[in-house]
């Protein structure tokens, strides 16, 4: 399997979240109190799901060539996108660059590694789960996320964007995510203690 690297010196999780806190931070101009919720909610959505493939690895041939771009589908959720598009545009991940893609309702997400389905109904996620075949990290954002297919599945907790994950929809798309990710996310599905 392939692996974007990542920096393995930091040692407690609440050390490792503290750069994706700063990017959050950073992306939202230094003033993210000065801001409505949802505007600092959906930045730091962004700044996870840019972060979220540097911590899984890849099948093999998931990416053409070491420089092939990252590519990140985006469905239902603009206020990410956005903030998804400004992080990108300046930024690489592990040396390759990221590419956001909005998807229309039904599109399909052929091509992309990460997709992320904004809120919507139980069935249209299952239904975006389903039309992303293959080694696609699917993240979500509403309740019932990984019960319906998704690898990861944001949420709220204590006004605070946490994220949770599931250990078999993850290798049912022959991913396989690093314990590092695993050690911060709220809630993990399949995890054997």
């Amino acid at each position: 399997m392939a692996a974007l690297s990542v920096n393995h010196s930091l040692s407690s999780p609440l050390r490792w979240l503290l750069p994706w806190a700063v990017l959050a931070w950073l992306l939202a101009g230094g003033a993210a109190l000065a801001q409505p919720a949802s505007q600092r909610e959906s930045a730091v959505k962004a700044a996870f799901l840019f972060k979220f493939p540097a911590f899984v690895e890849w099948p093999a041939g998931s990416f053409r060539t070491p420089d092939h771009p990252v590519v990140i589908g985006v469905l239902g959720n603009d206020a990410v996108a956005s903030d998804l598009e400004q992080l990108a545009a300046s930024r690489h991940l592990d040396g390759r660059p990221v590419t956001v893609r909005r998807l229309a309702e039904g599109e399909p997400p052929a091509g992309v590694h990460l997709l992320f389905v904004g809120a919507t109904t139980p069935a249209r996620l299952r239904e975006s789960v389903a039309a992303a075949a293959g080694p696609v990290l699917v993240v979500a954002e509403q309740e019932g996320g990984l019960r319906a297919g998704a690898v990861l599945n944001f949420t709220q907790e204590e006004g605070r964007v946490r994220f949770g994950a599931s250990l078999a929809a993850a290798e049912a798309r022959g991913l396989r995510l690093s314990s590092r990710l695993l050690a911060v996310a709220s809630a993990v599905e399949g995890r054997t203690r």
